[in-house]
């Protein structure tokens, strides 16, 4: 895949992670336009594809947005003791501009910053391309209840890949299968009982009732022990 020399960004901003083990943490995030899925429960769902509001950027413009967002919350960073402030590399699916991303990543790390790469965990050779640039890798499952096809064999080599960084996130709705649920944790248990696995209901549409939740819960607890239940905060909070 060619090395781009832009990519197509819709937005750069400072804010706090709202989901996933690393809520509350301040971070600057990138935002990247297109999306190779199209999951119903999409938070973001201009990002799925690249419109004209989408800005094409080189990677040194995106670089000198990401060091002014720092220094401009350069204190917040510094009352918490965050030494390298994270990038949270998000989309749409940023993966589909690896050849982009080996160059922005080489600079975010030569500027002193760690990656959070936030992805949908089917793009398993593009990750092998950036893995080793990666800090947190925040992976989502995604299951044909929501998304059209399950991705079982590439979330799996996905894993296998990114084990040392990675937690799963799966979004949770009223049409969530228990057997995709238990699929997940076998899928995880088979690389590591270590990696985590969040269960995140939605709260917009399709909302699953709370009985449903413990039993999705329990039933994933029996099988591998980090096991938690979480909502997104920013979408309680109306956060960016």
């Amino acid at each position: 895949m060619p090395k781009e020399k832009t990519s197509p960004v819709y937005e750069i901003f400072f804010s706090y992670q709202g989901e996933g083990l690393y809520t509350g943490q301040p971070q600057i995030f990138v935002r990247f336009a297109g999306c190779n899925l199209n999951c119903n429960y999409c938070d973001t769902v201009y990002s799925k594809v690249v419109s004209k509001r989408a800005k094409y950027l080189t990677v040194e413009e995106i670089i000198n947005k990401i060091y002014f967002l720092y220094l401009k919350n350069k204190q917040i960073f510094e009352t918490l003791n965050i030494k390298k402030p994270t990038v949270s590399i998000t989309g749409g699916e940023p993966l589909i501009y690896v050849g982009f991303l080996e160059k922005l990543f080489h600079s975010l790390k030569n500027k002193g910053f760690d990656i959070y790469l936030e992805t949908n965990g089917t793009l398993t050779k593009n990750l092998k391309k950036v893995i080793k640039f990666c800090d947190i890798v925040s992976m989502d499952f995604k299951f044909a209840s929501e998304c059209a096809k399950s991705f079982w064999k590439e979330h799996k080599e996905f894993l296998n890949i990114a084990k040392n960084k990675v937690f799963v996130k799966c979004v949770i709705t009223k049409n969530t299968k228990l057997q995709e649920i238990i699929k997940s944790a076998d899928i995880i248990k088979s690389i590591s009982i270590k990696i985590p696995l969040i269960l995140q209901p939605s709260i917009d549409k399709n909302v699953a009732e709370i009985q449903s939740l413990y039993n999705l819960y329990t039933q994933a607890k029996k099988i591998i022990p980090n096991v938690y239940l979480m909502i997104q905060m920013h979408k309680v909070y109306k956060m960016r």
